[in-house]
């Protein structure tokens, strides 16, 4: 395979975003990748379970051929073939341990949406729904969903049961319709806080007293934040519950919050609790998260820079968003690199374009004239 296009692992953050990026493309593009230095910036590099059922979900949606897919690899190479080749409308993968259900979604839902068919694709996700160094499923369907929507892109989800760390177990439906294309999404206005919602709950032995806890934490938080810089202070409901044993593995706490703006825009914050040992209470943190946005001026939080790049790419047009006075987060520029990278051969690049305004404040927006990918199958 000494066409296949050469990825360095190391590459800016040095962790499974290289991954992601690259075997995406590759499986839309058909362009053959061999990735070294896998994971080079993590404590244990290589192929963990869950990078490893990432590249076997996405070896059954291409039908590649894939060398170096084991536990601990550090090199893998990547042939892809033909999108859906034997028409299957369902794919299964399980990590076997607490595996993000989020990151397994982020390698695969955009290559679902470009399925050569008309008929919806189903993921079955397993593994860990709220686990730590990854996406809640909260913030997939209630932060994710609706931006993809402003791509002109949709999908259903279930979520079957919940799993935490260490244990898993959890398991998500996904239903994907495949389009023809991608809309440009253009955010440039932040607005102001419309509405806070937000879900603090516990799970096994843990007591309700610590969603209760959460949720505190996170309206003061947030209200003296508000208040302290001027903002109105919009209606703020964090439901408080404790999840039913038939619906969650194990034991976990946690807490995810949703602002939506005047202006359409939505971001989230999120903590784990029981028992970890954070340095920031994780009612304070989630609420942090929301406020770093509101206070930044910006149309997305900093968990959906990098998740926004590759359907920046694919998109039909100019897309730009505003990030306020937030300049882009290592694993954005990580995303941005690997994608340019995969489709120089069709000059896409990434602009970080600065303005001061009449007080000298800097802000940032990133464009990106989109590649056009085209699903020939539905028009």
């Amino acid at each position: 395979m000494s066409s296949s296009m050469l990825i360095d692992g190391s590459l800016g953050e040095g962790g499974g975003q290289v991954l992601r990026i690259a075997l995406c493309l590759s499986a839309l593009y058909k362009i053959s990748v061999k990735i070294d230095n896998i994971r080079a910036g993590r404590p244990k590099p290589g192929l963990a379970a869950q990078h490893l059922k990432g590249v076997e979900l996405l070896k059954n949606m291409c039908d590649a051929q894939v060398y170096g897919a084991h536990i601990g690899s550090t090199s893998l190479e990547f042939k892809p073939g033909q999108l859906n080749a034997h028409r299957k409308h369902t794919f299964f993968v399980d990590t076997g341990t607490a595996g993000c259900i989020c990151l397994l979604a982020q390698v695969a839902l955009p290559c679902a949406l470009f399925f050569p068919q008309r008929d919806a694709i189903t993921l079955i996700l397993k593994g860990g729904t709220n686990v730590p160094m990854g996406p809640h499923i909260e913030y997939l369907t209630e932060v994710l969903k609706p931006l993809l929507n402003k791509f002109g892109v949709d999908f259903y989800f279930k979520v079957i049961t919940r799993g935490y760390y260490p244990k898993g177990g959890g398991e998500v439906h996904l239903c994907i319709k495949p389009v023809s294309y991608l809309n440009a999404i253009v955010l440039t206005d932040p607005g102001i806080p419309s509405e806070i919602l937000g879900w603090a709950y516990v799970a096994g032995v843990v007591h309700i007293g610590e969603a209760h806890k959460m949720a505190n934490d996170a309206k003061s938080v947030l209200t003296k934040g508000l208040n302290k810089h001027n903002i109105p202070l919009p209606p703020i409901n964090i439901d408080v519950y404790k999840e039913d044993r038939s619906v969650a593995v194990g034991n976990g706490s946690g807490i995810n919050v949703i602002c939506t703006t005047t202006s359409g825009c939505i971001f989230g914050g999120s903590g784990l609790g029981s028992g970890r040992q954070e340095q920031i209470a994780p009612g304070i943190q989630a609420a942090n998260e929301i406020l770093d946005t509101i206070l930044a001026g910006s149309c997305v939080d900093e968990h959906a820079q990098d998740q926004l790049i590759i359907l920046m790419a694919l998109a039909k047009g100019t897309s730009k968003i505003n990030l306020g006075n937030k300049k882009l987060t290592c694993h954005t520029e990580t995303a941005i690199k690997v994608a340019e990278m995969m489709l120089n051969q069709f000059n896409l690049r990434f602009k970080l374009c600065e303005d001061k305004n009449d007080k000298g404040n800097v802000s940032y927006t990133l464009e990106c004239e989109g590649c056009a990918y085209d699903n020939t199958n539905i028009r």
